[in-house]
């Protein structure tokens, strides 16, 4: 394969400075509650667009084809922002649903379908734009540059602290306050990844050794793989299946095992095209072994099959189908090669890898899509429980639809309630955290009774505290305090009225903290403008001691003269904004 042409650098360090800048804008929205971070069908495919495209190009640019990259880049971009406007919109509406879990799996799922798409643009924009040997070393080099980038980026962050503690130290505080501006910090990560891309992109052979001296280390370990799942299968008969599926563990470890062993055998034996990395009796063996994996493909769809028939489709049954299906495909065709091709199965891997690499791109790129959204398909058979009677509505899970399914459970619970008074008064009694206490509707809190700002399920995870305990919030801050708490499950809040512009009326500061009351979740102040109430933030300028939130309750609030009164609580200094 050709060595890469020479890369236009300054381009690329554009590329990255506008990455740097897109970042900063994103978190100034979601920090002062600004668009699009209020609006998901445009900060999820903003968001995406962000994060992969400019990664993409960076990885795939050559200075005599900036157009190629740009067009296929920006062609792949499109579909990620359609898709991306589909799943922000499974977020809607804002604050009523939970998007965790919507979240994790759109992220994870884009990443490797991005990952696997990358090596495919990468190889129709070089000199070889057929054959399978060039997606091979592409996703080694992907794989090395993109880690020895973030370590890079990582020495450099450790290089900026140790400038700035040097200069603070003589007296020179400038630099430790600029290290502390997001734009700064943003702008300064994404132009030091961006350097380490060009940098390591420029040392082809380094890198094709690190991923030679990988594919080396993996060599050895194979056949210790293989004798373990060998010992593994031949004891399984004496211990039964029974306890493989005791713990609820079985069917994932054993998915665990199949991935790796399918790595290692791409990672030793490549493209196929070369000699046997084994002695012959040794690659006889592992060739033997490749039969093992659809008896681990089996023994997974047995524990998949039992676990459906005890609880139906949920989404995260169905990432498992999905996983296990990409990974009976690839062992039955590794054996399929053996049985064509017998010893000379490797040669076979090519196709076989290929043909299921664009598999696993439509997959994953569906699933965030309308056509096989996972979330509407588990909906379906978890109502179909509930309407054909296989359970009742007292004992029917609620909390799944509410916390998992995002709008589709928000939309059939809002259905629900609406049909069914049982379950309506049973969602009405205090269990709905999305619901009354926490939706953002003005008209469901009442500024006179601030106690209603908690419902009994997040006071046992998180608490709101006021200060003075009397203290009596206007009804929109209130409602917006409570959204706060809602999508930081298990948060607690600190609430003080302080007039930071000295104007003899009070704005409203919030101290956000998690879970465990052991680090700080955000802070912000409420300031009436024009009739009405904004959020903007409050930043900790300055900390000299630890503080939780068992002594922020305990903590005596001052305020320090400034241009707008910095707010003291014990050790720490907040600024408003």
């Amino acid at each position: 394969m050709s060595l890469p042409s020479k890369l236009p650098k300054l381009l690329m360090l554009a590329i990255a400075s506008l990455q740097g800048l897109g970042v900063y804008l994103l978190y100034r929205s979601f920090d002062e509650g600004l668009w699009p971070s209020q609006s998901p069908m445009w900060f999820y495919p903003m968001i995406s667009l962000i994060l992969l495209l400019p990664a993409g190009f960076l990885l795939t640019v050559e200075r005599y084809r900036v157009r190629a990259a740009l067009l296929r880049v920006g062609a792949y971009g499109v579909v990620i922002g359609l898709l991306g406007a589909y799943v922000g919109y499974q977020a809607m509406p804002f604050g009523a649903v939970r998007v965790d879990g919507l979240s994790a799996t759109y992220a994870i799922s884009l990443g490797i379908a991005s990952f696997v798409t990358l090596i495919f643009v990468q190889r129709q924009v070089s000199d070889d734009a057929s054959g399978y040997e060039p997606l091979f070393i592409f996703s080694w080099r992907n794989l090395v540059v993109g880690a020895l980038s973030l370590a890079f980026l990582g020495g450099a962050i450790l290089m900026y602290l140790l400038w700035a503690a040097l200069f603070n130290e003589i007296g020179i505080g400038f630099f430790k306050e600029l290290f502390r501006k997001v734009w700064f910090v943003t702008l300064l990560g994404a132009l030091s990844f961006g350097g380490g891309v060009i940098v390591f992109r420029g040392l082809t052979d380094v890198v094709d050794s690190i991923s030679r001296l990988l594919s080396g280390i993996i060599k050895l370990l194979l056949p210790f793989l293989l004798v373990m799942t060998a010992v593994f299968l031949v004891a399984l008969p004496f211990t039964g299946l029974e306890i493989l599926w005791a713990t609820n563990q079985g069917t994932m470890l054993l998915m665990v095992l199949t991935f790796i062993l399918l790595l290692c055998i791409n990672a030793v034996y490549q493209t196929g095209a070369a000699e046997n990395p084994y002695p012959l009796w040794l690659h006889h063996a592992i060739t033997g072994a490749l039969f093992t994996l659809p008896i681990f493909s089996a023994l997974s769809f047995y524990g998949l099959y039992a676990r459906l028939d005890q609880y139906a489709w949920t989404v995260v049954r169905y990432w498992a189908v999905v996983i296990w299906l990409i990974l009976c495909l690839f062992s039955f065709g590794y054996v399929l090669a053996v049985i064509k091709c017998r010893a000379a199965w490797p040669t076979m891997m090519a196709s076989v890898n290929s043909i299921l690499g664009v598999f696993v791109i439509v997959v994953l790129l569906l699933s965030n899509s309308p056509l096989l959204d996972f979330r509407k398909l588990s909906l379906a058979s978890q109502m179909h429980r509930l309407t054909s009677g296989a359970v009742s509505p007292e004992d029917f899970d609620d909390q799944y639809l509410r916390n998992e399914l995002a709008r589709p459970g928000y939309l059939a619970l809002q259905e629900l309630t609406a049909q069914d008074p049982v379950l309506w008064a049973r969602l009405k009694d205090g269990s709905d955290p999305l619901g009354e206490t926490s939706g953002a509707q003005p008209g469901n809190l009442e500024a006179g009774d601030p106690s209603r700002l908690v419902s009994p399920p997040r006071q046992k995870t998180g608490a709101l505290v006021l200060a003075p305990a009397d203290l009596v919030l206007p009804t929109p801050v209130a409602v917006a305090i409570d959204a706060l708490m809602s999508v930081r499950e298990g948060a607690s809040a600190y609430v003080l009225a302080v007039d930071f512009d000295r104007d003899a009326h009070s704005e409203y500061a919030v101290l956000m903290f998690g879970a465990t009351g052991a680090h700080q979740n955000g802070s912000y102040y409420f300031k009436e403008e024009s009739g009405a109430w904004v959020k903007r933030a409050l930043r900790l300028s300055r900390s000299s001691g630890a503080l939780d939130f068992d002594q922020v309750q305990q903590a005596q609030a001052l305020l320090e003269p400034a241009e707008l009164n910095n707010l003291v609580l014990g050790p720490w200094v907040f600024k408003p904004d």
